[in-house]
């Protein structure tokens, strides 16, 4: 056989048996980006790669079309950043354009009670991880320390790297964030009893169904390709949609938290507040436009001058490449890691398109968040008036956990 074995209990993947032709591309593709061929870590890059649709995500949105015609629960949903860029390819727009409102109105068309926005939890996700990362440079100790927002990247690190397990971030995701907040600050605010929440996250990843498998809070994912096909199922005309709003509390997303979407956009968005952090005053305007940290480049470094120190950076796509650079690792204070080519908007559950076009549709996708972050008169995530209303009445009170143990991150 030349394929990647998927096994029965994969909850990410699945195979369609009848429409695979042993033709091998899933195998050459986990190969090229992750530097092996077993040990699935549900990054899903074989389902954007095989010819015959073979391979696909384990869908979930037939159960959660049941859940929002039950009157016993109340379903909210959380949307990716990376989604709102993508979505209008399902319907005929150009790639890249920006539908954040009409996604909103489709999820109030189907059903769902509250709309957040996951932006909210990458806005609470730098927060916390800016802060450990000062007081790691400050102790020195567990350097460089790795973002752990990308879940396939945890479950390789896990398996190939465990030496560096204290080196990954403690801080959840940023739907680990937002889903804690839901089930706590949110249930609380609005008297609804936790167990009566379901709670669906719309992600561009397949590998967030592992990891919300694991994650009290979250209870469904959805890809964006799943929801296009419940906007059809429900014959919703996504085109005639008129834009809307999040719900608020947990609706409003700073710059910062959207370019989590698009490689290298994790390490802007921590480097803007972890400057602050250090000075006490806001980053200078070159933080806002770091060039040398965008694009598809699997290894990109530089040196950023801190005022305070001089932080050595890192910004690498694909495992493999992790694999390659293993000697030069200790030499960085700081690594972002994701997966999938360009980040969560090369995710896997993204539309399906030509796959040599791949690689100039997801450049549009990303400039599509940047963008955005240009234009937004929120550029940080610590000026967030609901992440401050959220730390001065919830948060620090410690009446919500937004960090794991090490121990307790993906199993392998």
């Amino acid at each position: 056989m030349k394929r990647v074995v998927v096994s029965e209990n994969n909850v990410a993947i699945s195979r369609i048996e009848e429409r695979c032709i042993n033709c091998g591309m899933c195998l050459k593709t986990c190969q090229e980006n992750n530097g092996f061929d077993h040990d699935c870590i549900n990054c899903g890059q074989c389902i954007l790669t095989c010819p015959t649709g073979a391979l696909v995500p384990k869908y979930n949105y037939r159960q959660i079309l049941n859940y929002l015609v039950d009157t016993s629960y109340q379903v909210m949903v959380i949307t990716s950043p990376a989604v709102r860029v993508a979505i209008g390819e399902e319907f005929g727009y150009e790639p890249g354009s920006f539908l954040e409102g009409q996604m909103v109105s489709a999820l109030k068309r189907l059903g769902f009670a509250k709309v957040f926005d996951t932006t909210f939890g990458a806005d609470l996700t730098v927060m916390e991880e800016a802060r450990e990362l000062v007081e790691r440079l400050k102790k020195k100790e567990n350097l460089p320390m790795f973002t752990s927002c990308c879940p396939a990247w945890v479950d390789y690190a896990q398996k190939y790297l465990p030496e560096k397990r204290s080196n990954l971030s403690t801080c959840k995701s940023p739907i680990g964030m937002i889903g804690a907040m839901v089930k706590s600050y949110y249930a609380d605010f609005a008297d609804i009893p936790r167990d009566k929440i379901i709670l669906v996250a719309l992600t561009p990843c397949v590998a967030k169904k592992q990891e919300c498998a694991e994650d009290e809070n979250v209870d469904f994912v959805i890809t964006t390709r799943e929801l296009a096909m419940m906007i059809r199922e429900m014959n919703i005309d996504f085109k005639s949609l008129k834009a809307m709003a999040y719900d608020k509390l947990l609706g409003k997303g700073s710059g910062a938290g959207l370019i989590f979407g698009s490689s290298g956009g994790v390490t802007e968005a921590v480097l803007r507040t972890a400057y602050y952090l250090l000075n006490q005053e806001e980053a200078p305007q070159d933080f806002y436009n770091l060039i040398i940290f965008r694009g598809e480049k699997d290894f990109k470094e530089a040196v950023i001058d801190m005022k305070k120190l001089k932080l050595r950076v890192a910004v690498v796509n694909r495992p493999i490449t992790i694999k390659e650079k293993k000697q030069l690792l200790d030499n960085f204070d700081f690594i972002e890691v994701m997966t999938c080519p360009g980040g969560c908007i090369g995710g896997a559950g993204q539309p399906l398109n030509a796959i040599n076009k791949m690689t100039e549709i997801r450049a549009k996708r990303s400039k599509a968040l940047y963008q955005n972050d240009c234009e937004n008169n929120l550029k940080n995530s610590y000026d967030n008036p609901e992440i401050k209303e959220a730390y001065q009445t919830y948060i620090q009170k410690g009446k919500v956990k937004l960090h794991r143990k090490n121990k307790n991150l993906i199993k392998s």
